[in-house]
Parts: structure tokens; sequence; C-alpha cells
């Protein structure tokens, strides 16, 4: 079973599974991947089974909502857990009313990001060797696209927002 859970600050599965996938599998710098943002970010772990398999953080870095650190183990890729992580982490997010959610993302994941209505903002930038692309999504262009090819919006995800 596919289960989700919150953690204030980083939890060691959280930690875990970061380090093999943007320490080990892409080779960022230990001391580059942890940073100020993990002790106050709200961090989500999901679990297949007792198997943590993926995990992401949202956080207000003193301006903007930010979702990030999005990753799943190699091991667990193209089974939909990016994507309902995505979700959990948007609806998070959300939840504390903000205009936007901000995210920086890896080059390769930028349609990833984009089903789910985020945009460019701004110009890409390099990480350790990674390029990276600023995000956004506002309460306007959020989406969540069903199975059926239904997609829903913000006034539906969040009717007593919208």
């Amino acid at each position: 079973m596919i289960t989700n859970q919150w953690f204030c600050g980083l939890a060691d599965d959280a930690r875990m599974i970061r380090e093999k996938v943007f320490v080990e599998e892409q080779g960022f710098p230990p001391e580059e991947e942890f940073d100020v943002f993990d002790g106050q970010a709200m961090h989500v772990v999901i679990y297949d089974g007792e198997r943590p398999v993926g995990t992401g953080r949202v956080y207000h870095d003193g301006k903007t909502f930010r979702i990030g650190r999005l990753c799943v183990l190699k091991e667990e890729r193209g089974q939909g857990i990016g994507d309902l992580m995505m979700r959990v982490l948007l609806v998070k997010a959300f939840e504390f009313d903000p205009s936007q959610v901000r995210i920086l993302a890896q080059v390769h994941a930028k349609e990833f990001y984009e089903g789910f209505g985020f945009e460019q903002d701004g110009e890409a930038t390099e990480d350790s060797g990674v390029i990276h692309i600023p995000m956004r999504v506002t309460k306007e262009t959020l989406v969540f696209q069903s199975g059926c090819g239904k997609e829903m919006h913000f006034k539906e995800i969040f009717p007593e927002k919208g």
C-alpha cells in the first residue's frame, strides 16, 4: 500500500532518499544538498508498505512558498509516485493560500512540472553542473490531470478557497 507521512524538519527517511538520488546518483555534493531550509521545511515521505521510496519538501523562504528536493528512488520510478507526491506537496502548499508556488526544476523534469500548470519564470541557471529552470504555478494555472482525461483546477481541488 502506498502512503505518505509528513515531518517537520528533515526526517531520516527523507535524508536517506535524497542521499541516494541527489548525492550518489546525480553527484551533488552533500554539503550543497542539505541546506538551512531543511530545518523549517515540511517534508513528505512516500512509503510503499514500510519502505520509503520518495520525498519532497515545501517551505516559505521569506517571500514565497517553494516546493523542492522532489525525488523518487531509481528502482521505484515510472509508477506514478512522483505524480502523487507532487499533488500532496501542492495541496499542502496551497492550504496556506499563497498566490503562487515556486520551484527550481531540473531541466529534464520541466515537462513533468508543466503538467501541473507550472510555467517558466526566469532564466535557467547551473547548479553543480545541472541546469535548473525557475518555474511557478498560480491558482489560475494549477491543474491536476485525471486518468480519464479530465482536468481539475484550483476551484475544484480547493472548493472552500475558490
